[in-house]
């Protein structure tokens, strides 16, 4: 009964051509394990990382964004992409198999998940690159390109299983399939190749990460620390023998809110006011024009 699901998903011929043209362990069912480890796995993986990115380049208020000097590149991506995207499609909706070599009468369950698959991550990678002409991130871009290769590479594992039997095809399904596979390999070739001139994105600023502040209150310092050169005799006050390190350390670059000294009672704004207050009331009262 185990078999049975797998002899449905796969549909493999006994004594068949996959069964006796292929040198593999698989025996018949080489198009489907072929099909579903490799193809799929791969497409699903670029589906995966393609949808990724799209949630960086409209929701990370992390990474940089910046706009393309020009989206010609892009667009040509964009049409290559949509012609992976066709291909599966068509596949799908006109019942071209590239595994049915036994003329049965539809396709086989694995090759219609797989042609799912296929177009889902094609068409994603077509929204993808669709909205990097709005809005671009650096991030993660490279990930979707190793992405592709990957796709590429479980490609050329499929091509050279479909090459040992290529004269059991039919000349529309052989060259709707050869096509898709140089689509694929001159997007990979161009995508990789591919360093965007950008500027800057309007209005967007970078929001820098907040970082934990555990610094400790430290008391200011007092006493002799605070206007030393008041504290100090002539000899110092001419040869400026009176400058704390922490003077010093300002003499050499700007120093921060720590190494700023609390004011003398006789410089502070309260003492400044009242002696300023004392002065006016002398002067009025030199004048006359103090009151009793």
């Amino acid at each position: 009964m185990a078999v049975e699901p797998f002899f449905w998903y796969c549909r493999p011929v006994a004594n068949g051509i996959w069964a006796e043209e292929m040198d593999s362990a698989f025996g018949a069912y080489t198009p489907c394990a072929i099909d579903s480890l490799v193809i799929c796995i791969s497409h699903l993986v670029l589906l995966g990382l393609c949808f990724y990115r799209m949630l960086l380049l409209r929701k990370s208020k992390k990474a940089r964004k910046y706009n393309l000097r020009t989206n010609a590149y892009n667009y040509f991506l964009a049409l290559l992409a949509g012609l992976c995207t066709a291909e599966p499609i068509i596949r799908l909706t006109r019942n071209i198999s590239i595994f049915d070599l036994h003329g049965q009468s539809e396709q086989a369950p694995f090759e219609m998940v797989s042609l799912i698959i296929e177009a889902f991550a094609w068409g994603s990678m077509l929204l993808m690159i669709g909205l990097e002409t709005k809005i671009y991130v650096r991030e993660f871009r490279w990930y979707v390109r190793f992405g592709v290769v990957y796709v590429l590479v479980g490609e050329a594992a499929m091509l050279n299983i479909i090459l040992s039997v290529r004269d059991r095809y039919s000349r529309l399904a052989w060259y709707m399939y050869v096509s898709a596979v140089i689509c694929q390999v001159l997007f990979g070739i161009l995508l990789l190749a591919y360093i965007p001139n950008l500027d800057p994105y309007p209005g967007f600023i970078m929001m820098e990460p907040e970082l934990p502040n555990n610094d400790e209150y430290e008391a200011l310092p007092g006493g002799e620390k605070i206007c030393p050169e008041r504290h100090v005799n002539l000899l110092s006050r001419l040869y400026f023998g009176w400058m704390t390190p922490i003077m010093q350390e300002g003499y050499k670059k700007p120093i921060t809110e720590k190494d700023v000294w609390k004011l003398d009672t006789w410089d502070q704004t309260e003492t400044l006011i009242k002696r300023n207050v004392g002065l006016k009331n002398l002067k009025g009262q030199s004048l006359g024009c103090y009151e009793h």
